[in-house]
């Protein structure tokens, strides 16, 4: 009797240790396979900076019809970082061309070259010195500042999601920004091709299609207006 009931104790112990097995297997699996749904859609984004990075976000829009990073098709050779520190060597360069649209899939192009002085401002929805210089250009252009014949162009790069102000379809209206809008492609090709390495990030190119500045942070008011009329002087 003793050993049957010891028999029939073993029995049951396996039993149970084998079912516990396969709960562990089976949770193991189901985590495993989690984690690789998390890298499809993109994976985490990166802590809020100035510095260029290649957040993740993707099109998520919460606008009908909005997409908030569009395909930008760049044509050329494409402009080295600015850097902090010494003389721009991009400047005299001849800049890219870029083929892009808004976020509404409106086309926009930047020709250089083609007669028309662009001045491009690339910009970051979540930058805290983003959204300190964009009312000051709001402001430039409401007081007739801006040089007759240029074209100014905000270019919208590293969407991230998670972070402030997302969508930057609704931030850019909210803050009336009064110029086009290109939506930068997720890979940030536009902002690439132009050595952007900070935000705000300006660059102004002349009629002739050549870079005559570029600069990196907040400007006032005073000193984008002549940055801007000095580099179309040139």
């Amino acid at each position: 009797m003793s050993e049957k009931t010891n028999s029939a104790g073993g029995s049951t112990k396996w039993i149970v240790t084998g079912v516990l097995a396969l709960i562990a297997a089976a949770f193991a699996i189901a985590v495993i396979a989690g984690n690789g749904s998390d890298d499809a859609s993109g994976g985490s984004t990166q802590d809020s900076s100035t510095e260029v990075s290649i957040p993740s976000g993707g099109s998520s829009p919460s606008v009908v019809g909005a997409a908030e990073n569009q395909p930008v098709l760049v044509t050329g050779q494409t402009l080295d970082p600015l850097g902090s520190t010494g003389a721009d060597l991009s400047v005299g360069a001849n800049a890219p061309e870029l083929t892009g649209s808004g976020f509404d899939g409106t086309p926009i192009s930047v020709t250089p070259g083609d007669g028309t002085p662009y001045m491009l401002v690339f910009l970051a929805h979540w930058c805290p010195h983003c959204n300190a210089e964009v009312p000051r250009l709001v402001d430039w252009n409401a007081s007739g500042m801006v040089p007759d014949g240029l074209r100014v162009i905000g270019v919208s790069t590293a969407v991230a999601a998670d972070r402030p102000n997302y969508p930057p379809s609704e931030w850019i209206v909210e803050k009336e920004w009064p110029f086009e809008v290109m939506a930068d492609s997720t890979e940030m090709d536009a902002a690439g091709a132009y050595g952007v390495d900070g935000f705000p990030f300006f660059v102004v190119v002349g009629a002739d299609g050549t870079v005559k500045v570029r600069a990196s942070g907040e400007q006032e008011i005073d000193v984008i207006d002549r940055l801007v009329r000095d580099a179309l002087a040139s």
